[in-house]
C-alpha cells in the first residue's frame, strides 16, 4: 500500500535506525508518530506532537521516539515532510449563499488583482424574471448595497474574508 498522498515524495517515516539523524535535526519539532510504518498510510490516524527525545536501543522492537506527551513510538514523520492538500473551491449557488448569510450582514471582500478591500452590507438577492421559484435561488444575483453580482462573477474577480482568511466566493469541493 502507498503512503498518504500528503507526504512529500521520497520521504518515509523515520525508524530507530534513523535515530542519529533524527536526533540532530528533529528534536523539539512537531511531527506524526506511529507504532508501525503502515499507520502513515492514513496520517489522520497518527498522533501529532513534539519529538522530545530518542532512546538508545539495542533491539529494533524497542520504541526509540519519545513524544512531549511521554509516549513511545517506533516511527516518526517530521511535520515539515507533510504538505497540506490544496483546497479547491467552486462558486456558491445562490441557494448556498442565502442559507449561509443573513441580510444585513457586513461582508468584507476585495478585488483579486489589485487587493482593494470593500466593506459592504449584504442587502438581499434578485431573482431573474420568468424563472420558476424552485430554480430561482441557483441563478439569481446577490446585492451588496446597491450593486448586484452574479456569484460566478464574484468567484472569478473577488475574494471574501471568512474567519479572518481570504478565500474565493465559493465552497470547498470535497
Amino acid at each position: 500500500m502507498e503512503l498518504d498522498k500528503r507526504i512529500i515524495e521520497g520521504k518515509k517515516p523515520l525508524d530507530c535506525f534513523d535515530a542519529k539523524d533524527a536526533r540532530k535535526q528533529f528534536i523539539g519539532k512537531k511531527g506524526f508518530f506511529g507504532a508501525h510504518e503502515s499507520q502513515f498510510m492514513d496520517l489522520d490516524s497518527c498522533p501529532k506532537c513534539v519529538l522530545d527525545e530518542l532512546k538508545e536501543v539495542d533491539n529494533y522492537a524497542e520504541s526509540p521516539f519519545m513524544t512531549s506527551c511521554n509516549h513511545c513510538y517506533r516511527f516518526f514523520l517530521p511535520e515539515e515532510w507533510v504538505k497540506e492538500p490544496e483546497k479547491k473551491y467552486r462558486p456558491y449557488t445562490l441557494a448556498e449563499w442565502v442559507d449561509q448569510h443573513e441580510i444585513g450582514e457586513v461582508i468584507h471582500y476585495r478585488d483579486k488583482d489589485y487587493k482593494q478591500e470593500f466593506c459592504v452590507m449584504y442587502s438581499g438577492y434578485i431573482i431573474d424574471d420568468g424563472e420558476d421559484i424552485q430554480d430561482v435561488r441557483t441563478i439569481g444575483r446577490i446585492v451588496f448595497m446597491f450593486t448586484a453580482y452574479f456569484l460566478e462573477e464574484l468567484f472569478k474577480d473577488y475574494e471574501i474574508c471568512i474567519n479572518g482568511e481570504w478565500q474565493p466566493f465559493g465552497v470547498i469541493e470535497e
